[in-house]
């Protein structure tokens, strides 16, 4: 055990190599350690586990490197597996608490290979300035494309204090990346969203509304991640290889395309749609209902005010989503969702949607989950079809009615709505 000062004063750092060390400290996640604790309070922040050590600036603010670990090990030989040890420590430690019988929540710091079996993570200490904002994606894409996928940065940045446009152009931007929070380090000013004045609460109001309507996307593409290896969020030249260059727009799996806007004072914002004239995007405004449709291989210039922040739906998709509000992803259980079938040129579309019971494992233990594929056609005569394709879980929620967008001869959309009737 190594003394040194972090953010609690003089502080003891676990030697995580050592199997006993880990059990003791995992230990420590007993319900009965802590007065007041309860399942609810469920997720555990592992921070500054790279191990960050303050005022030692002749180590670089972390171990010694010729400190001996267990095994007889040099810190510097095994200085990125720290912080993946201690996560791995936490894992067993709420797995054990809870009688394995619940996923637990944890949130990192620091990652090393293996780190995405136990924890989100999330980019570190950022700034509260536009270039921050800007490097946001591709720190992300990057982690996806390494394996760690549940990844995401503190929206508004942890240091400085943003002013308004800068947070409201973050709140929309983090919208599509898989881990999504406002931080803040203590001594900035208060930046709670209800602190601004209404024109500001309503973009950030508009934003997790955004968010929370894609879960089942998100949920959908964690999914088929764990059985595929795709990642959640994208670089474009992941599914085309010719976009290497552009950096501010991702793919969230394959069908939503995210272009927000990262320029101070922006008034426009020129998007590069992947694909080939045979590919389409459907401008999906879900706040106001507007729907535009647009050619791939092409770059469009669009007028952007602060409420505006683009993103769209391939044509051959099918996005399920909720037209709720809802306060938290429970309130989401007994919804009615809305299906969006985007029509290619030839008049289909397909989909997926998983679901579990979003607490247990028997997902894994019991095949009790819940796998649809959706089939839009319009040849030879129209329809909608889904069935389940996998587990053993009977459906929990319904749909409310399907949305047809399909391929007009000019650029606006007349968007069909067809109510969905139970048994029909």
């Amino acid at each position: 055990m190594l003394s040194g000062d972090c953010w609690p004063g003089l502080s003891s750092y676990i030697d995580f190599l050592s199997p006993e060390a880990r059990a003791y400290f995992a230990n420590w996640y007993r319900y009965d350690k802590f007065n007041g604790s309860t399942e609810t309070l469920a997720g555990i922040w592992n921070d500054m586990n790279e191990p960050s050590v303050f005022n030692v600036p002749q180590w670089e603010n972390t171990f010694p490197p010729e400190l001996v670990h267990y095994g007889n090990v040099r810190h510097r030989d095994i200085h990125n597996m720290y912080g993946f040890l201690q996560t791995k420590a936490t894992h067993e430690g709420l797995l054990a608490r809870d009688k394995h019988l619940k996923r637990p929540f944890i949130l990192t710091r620091s990652y090393f290979a293996g780190s995405q079996r136990y924890a989100a993570m999330w980019t570190g200490d950022n700034t509260g300035d536009w270039p921050y904002l800007q490097v946001t994606y591709s720190e992300c894409v990057l982690s996806n494309l390494v394996g760690h996928v549940f990844c995401g940065a503190d929206v508004g940045g942890f240091f400085w204090d943003p002013e308004p446009e800068l947070l409201q152009r973050w709140y929309q931007a983090g919208v599509w990346l898989p881990f999504y929070r406002g931080h803040a380090n203590a001594d900035t000013k208060r930046r709670e969203p209800y602190l601004f004045p209404d024109d500001v609460q309503t973009v950030v109001r508009n934003a997790l509304k955004t968010r929370y309507k894609h879960l089942l996307v998100f949920y959908t593409l964690f999914y088929q991640h764990v059985t595929n290896g795709d990642p959640v969020v994208r670089p474009l030249f992941y599914e085309y290889p010719d976009m290497i260059d552009i950096d501010d727009h991702i793919l969230i799996g394959t069908d939503i395309l995210a272009t927000p806007v990262m320029e101070k004072g922006a008034k426009t914002k020129t998007v590069h749609f992947p694909g080939n004239e045979d590919t389409f995007w459907y401008r999906a405004d879900l706040c106001t209902g507007n729907w535009t449709v647009h050619r791939g291989g092409t770059n469009e210039t669009f007028n952007v005010d602060i409420q505006n922040s683009p993103y769209f739906y391939r044509a051959g998709s099918i996005v399920v989503v909720t037209n709720k509000q809802r306060t938290s992803t429970e309130g989401l259980l007994d919804d009615h969702f809305t299906i969006y079938a985007n029509a290619d040129p030839k008049g289909y579309a397909t989909g997926f949607l998983y679901s579990d019971d979003g607490v247990s494992f028997d997902y894994q233990d019991k095949d009790y989950f819940c796998l649809l594929e959706m089939k839009y056609y319009t040849h030879p005569v129209y329809g909608f079809h889904y069935e389940q394709v996998k587990g053993n879980m009977e459906l929990n929620f319904s749909f409310k009615e399907i949305v047809v967008h399909e391929i007009p001869e000019s650029g606006n959309i007349a968007p069909i709505s067809i109510e969905v009737v139970p048994g029909k």
